[in-house]
């Protein structure tokens, strides 16, 4: 049996606004969980990322799902922008 597909949607530490928008927004939904990049120096992020867990390839649908639910936020995959 396959494990679930989940993904990771990582924020950056200088969009603390942002990451507790992002964690409300799928608070209801299992597959996706919502982190801060802890990560300080050139690997930080700096703007929004969308990962699968695990790595590789992420489930068609839920990438669909997870960056429709951003675009409508009005954060497309590498903003940090405030909506």
């Amino acid at each position: 049996m396959n494990a679930p597909h989940r993904c990771f949607v990582v924020v950056p530490t200088t969009a603390p606004e942002l990451y507790s928008q992002l964690v409300t927004a799928f608070a209801d939904d299992p597959q996706v969980f919502v982190l801060r990049d802890r990560r300080g120096g050139r690997p930080a992020l700096d703007s929004v990322g969308v990962f699968a867990v695990g790595g590789g390839e992420m489930d068609a649908a839920l990438r669909h799902s997870v960056e429709e639910k951003l675009r409508r936020l009005g954060v497309a995959r590498g903003s940090t922008a405030d909506p």
